[in-house]
């Protein structure tokens, strides 16, 4: 019997009336958004189990047969009734095996919504090179805490970064080993398509990626506006042209045409010399001792390749902090303004001659912290977003706006800021009650969004004990004014600045309220 699926929960629906949407409002549906992400995970979690029942009943359980028929009748049996490929149904097998057989913990995070299929899959292909039994159960479970008791969207290469760092502490040997043979097995490979057209494949170390991908971008930008091609024709034919040396042309087809398109080996060189990747470590893991790495556009890479690309002669060290490191002191709790443990290290934040612009130091800690942009699920590099006042900045009445200090400022693509910009959005910013630090997004019409639940600051503890602030001398860091001594807003700007502020102050008052009083389990 075809019907509509009417046994679903009642927060699935959400109050929503099916033959009247416009009734309920914009934050209903975002709930319902919500629920229905929720539901595709258990949905996903519930296929995941039925799998590996019938597993255990046609393959473990089977009196007669071969293994590999019994396996085959098996996965015959999910791939017609899904009317997808057999590769695709023994993939879901394996899927189904892996979190109930090696991570069972990590998969009640898909049943109950936390994750969704693509990443969970992400956990299992992260911790598929663990073969001691012991070391994948501590794995289970420390993942698993994380999931839960960490507040924030997981993206694709976040929670990819935090499953790596976690297998390098507990199975270091493997990671390396992994590496070794990943290496090994580099090189390069063709496949003729049947319409005339081909690909190619190259395998190598993850820092040659970058700078191979680096010379084509460079070679393809270097056409007129007008040529016609898209950026990913471009990028074909640049390649082209630098693997065998031949002629790249602008094809606007225009006589007056002013690209300087430079010769392929000229830009091979000039890319090779001037590309930087950036490749975040202690200084402990660079002088001998077990650690991590993470590289830009690549992740989470072993203490033996950060130390590979340290001695590489083109490489640059540089520390995070200024070489002359200033009196370190104790912050205070933003709950309780009671003083921690914690001791940090102070640096200005902003230029002297104008505050609203951090110093060049302090721009390249926040894109350090964060890794990648502060937008929930956005993989963009750090590096390459915009650096944004979470609170703003007033240029009209600066001592209203918000400072130019590290805790003030994140890495936002430049989508999102410019979203942030034109738009009446409210985003914050603020460290938790284990300083972990927290991005938030609120809509116009009062629903929150968590932003990443992971920085780099996790995978490298000290850099939380840095701290950019905007200097004495600055505008000094924004008191909220509310109530009948509020100055009136004198324009469309001035009036959305003042309303983010009154806004944020309610959001803070009832977190530290709820931090004081939490809620009964």
């Amino acid at each position: 019997m075809s019907g509509a699926w009417t046994d679903l929960p009642d927060e699935f629906h959400a109050g929503v009336d099916p033959a009247h949407p416009e009734r309920s409002d914009t934050a209903t549906h975002m709930e319902r958004l919500r629920s229905i992400r929720h539901g595709e995970a258990h949905l996903a979690w519930s296929r995941y189990q039925s799998i590996a029942t019938i597993y255990d009943q046609l393959v473990v359980n089977s009196d007669g047969g071969f293994f590999i028929d019994r396996y085959t009748e098996m996965v015959t049996r999910v791939c017609r009734e899904d009317a997808i490929t057999r590769y695709r149904a023994d993939q879901w097998v394996g899927e189904a095996l892996a979190l109930r057989d090696r991570l069972p913990k990590v998969a009640t995070t898909l049943r109950d919504g936390i994750l969704s299929r693509e990443l969970i899959q992400t956990v299992i292909t992260r911790t598929d090179l663990i073969s001691d039994d012991a070391v994948i159960a501590d794995l289970d479970t420390e993942i698993e805490h994380i999931l839960r008791n960490r507040k924030g969207a997981w993206s694709k290469p976040t929670l990819r970064d935090m499953v790596d760092r976690l297998v390098f502490r507990h199975d270091p040997d493997a990671v390396r080993e992994r590496r070794r043979e990943a290496l090994d097995k580099r090189g390069v490979w063709i496949d003729n398509f049947a319409d005339g057209t081909g690909e190619i494949t190259g395998v190598m170390a993850a820092e040659n990626v970058r700078i191979a991908e680096k010379a084509v971008k460079a070679l393809a930008d270097t056409v007129c506006a007008h040529d016609g091609r898209k950026r990913n024709q471009r990028n074909s034919d640049a390649m082209f042209a630098l693997l065998t040396g031949t002629v790249f042309e602008c094809q606007c087809g225009r006589e007056d045409c002013d690209a300087e398109v430079p010769d392929p080996a000229e830009v091979v060189r000039s890319v090779s010399t001037e590309l930087i990747i950036h490749v975040v470590t202690d200084p402990a893991t660079l002088d001998g001792a077990p650690g991590i790495g993470w590289v830009d556009g690549h992740g989470v890479i072993s203490d033996e390749h950060v130390r590979e690309l340290a001695d590489r002669p083109d490489a640059t060290l540089k520390p995070v902090t200024p070489v002359r490191t200033p009196p370190a002191r104790v912050v205070a709790d933003d709950a309780t303004d009671a003083p921690s443990t914690e001791v940090v290290f102070v640096y200005p934040g902003a230029q002297a001659a104008d505050p609203y612009r951090p110093t060049t130091a302090c721009a390249e800690f926040v894109r350090v912290r964060d890794g990648y942009c502060t937008e929930p699920g956005c993989p963009s590099s750090a590096f390459d977003s915009d650096l944004d006042h979470v609170t703003e900045y007033d240029r009209t009445n600066p001592t209203q706006g918000g400072a130019t200090s590290s805790e003030n400022l994140n890495a936002k693509c430049r989508f999102g800021h410019l979203h942030k910009t034109f738009g009446d959005w409210i985003d914050a910013q603020y460290r938790d009650d284990d300083g972990h630090l927290v991005t938030e997004y609120r809509t116009p019409e009062g629903f929150t969004i968590p932003g990443g639940a992971e920085t780099l600051e996790d995978l490298f503890p000290n850099l939380r004990r840095i701290r950019y602030e905007q200097p004495p001398q600055a505008p000094p860091t924004p008191r909220v004014i509310t109530g009948e001594d509020a100055p009136s807003p004198t324009n469309r700007l001035a009036s959305k600045h003042a309303r983010r502020r009154a806004e944020r102050a309610r959001n803070k008052k009832q977190r530290l309220a709820d931090q004081k009083e939490p809620p009964p389990f």
